[in-house]
């Protein structure tokens, strides 16, 4: 499963929902049985695909502790086939990790994984590329570059064979440097979801505003209303054009089906100058307005613990102004993947993508406001 976390458009979800009398639905209970049901540590360690790792027999080398990191045990929800990922980060030179399986009992797999961080890219939680479902704030507002303050985090993306099922495992993982200091181990309990889950969530959503929390200012963008900030460009008289960026969300449908599906569709106004008519002499430039259209679909899960709705995205679709389609569809393994936190309360959806500081606290917060239709 990759966070990816991955345009500017609105994307991405982390979500938490609070559903009424979910304890009285017969699915939730249904899922809730098989994904409390223990996995075998040895049937997760032969089927798991780690990134950069190399599978070892035995177990690893004993700790020193004298290197340290910090684990985001938030973490604690997988899907099956894309799975979940481990993030991480550390103050020392670190260089790799040590991956090991254990039951919920407490009992370690024969084998580890031994990750090279050098083939793990640097990535912040919920972001990873400008296109895809990363992050819904990047898919609202394409044109604003997110805060990469915590872009030395590590994220290693973990999948599952087809094998895996729901239920619950724990993994336990420890990281070392160049010089063969490891640090103490860390654990973690992840429950695989099945899909779908929660029916209080499934309909026709459409988008009405966000609450935007970023360097402790909070603001509201209400849909159809441009968001903008100034850009500056020098010139060759020594002058300086100063521009207006601006994005709207003209409308956002969000549809979650029963079968486990979902699309939604975001239709935006983007305005900034043309860079190709860029007159450094008089130092002027002529606008450039464009309206995109973008389709996500793929598959969700419901973490009824955290109240988490799992965004899995499997295809995108971008439609420029001359109805040109461009299609991307994910192999098993490479969707995106977006957790959300999320209240329901009759025909009103909250959903919040959250990110968090390097101590685990939150800095930043995303809150899209639904009405059912």
């Amino acid at each position: 499963m990759k966070l990816k976390i991955s345009h500017l458009l609105l994307v991405v979800f982390i979500t938490l929902f609070s559903a009424c009398s979910s304890d009285d639905d017969p699915k939730l209970t249904e899922n809730n049985l098989a994904e409390e049901t223990p996995i075998a540590k040895e049937k997760v360690f032969d089927n798991i695909i780690v990134e950069g790792a190399t599978k070892k027999a035995g177990a690893p080398n004993t700790p020193n502790e004298q290197v340290s990191f910090t684990l985001n045990k938030n973490n604690t929800s997988a899907v099956l086939i894309d799975g979940f990922d481990i993030a991480f980060n550390s103050n020392d030179n670190i260089t790799g990790a040590y991956l090991q399986i254990k039951d919920t009992e407490g009992n370690i797999a024969d084998g580890y994984y031994d990750i090279d961080l050098s083939l793990v890219g640097n990535k912040r939680q919920g972001i990873k590329s400008k296109k895809r479902i990363t992050s819904i704030d990047q898919l609202l507002r394409q044109t604003k570059q997110k805060n990469t303050k915590a872009s030395t985090n590590k994220i290693v993306d973990i999948d599952f064979n087809a094998a895996i099922e729901p239920g619950t495992f724990c993994y336990e993982v420890r990281v070392y440097d160049a010089n063969g200091n490891i640090s103490a181990p860390q654990e973690v309990c992840v429950t695989v979801q099945s899909w779908g889950g929660n029916d209080t969530l499934v309909g026709k959503w459409n988008y009405t505003k966000t609450d935007e929390f970023e360097d402790g200012d909070l603001k509201t963008i209400n849909v159809g209303v441009e968001d903008c900030y100034e850009r500056t460009t020098g010139c060759s008289n020594n002058q300086t054009l100063t521009y207006s960026v601006c994005y709207s969300t003209d409308s956002f449908e969000f549809t979650i089906n029963s079968d486990s599906t979902y699309v939604y569709v975001i239709k935006s106004t983007d305005k900034d100058i043309d860079s190709s008519t860029i007159d450094s002499t008089n130092c002027q430039a002529a606008q450039k307005i464009e309206k995109e259209h973008f389709i996500s679909k793929g598959m969700w899960a419901y973490d009824q613990v955290k109240e988490e709705i799992i965004i899995v995205e499997t295809q995108s679709t971008d439609i420029d102004e001359n109805g040109v389609e461009d299609t991307e569809n994910y192999d098993a393994g490479n969707a995106e993947v977006v957790v959300l936190k999320s209240v329901v309360n009759g025909n009103s959806l909250i959903l919040t993508e959250e990110y968090l500081s390097s101590d685990g606290t939150v800095d930043e917060y995303y809150k899209y406001y639904y009405d059912k239709e």
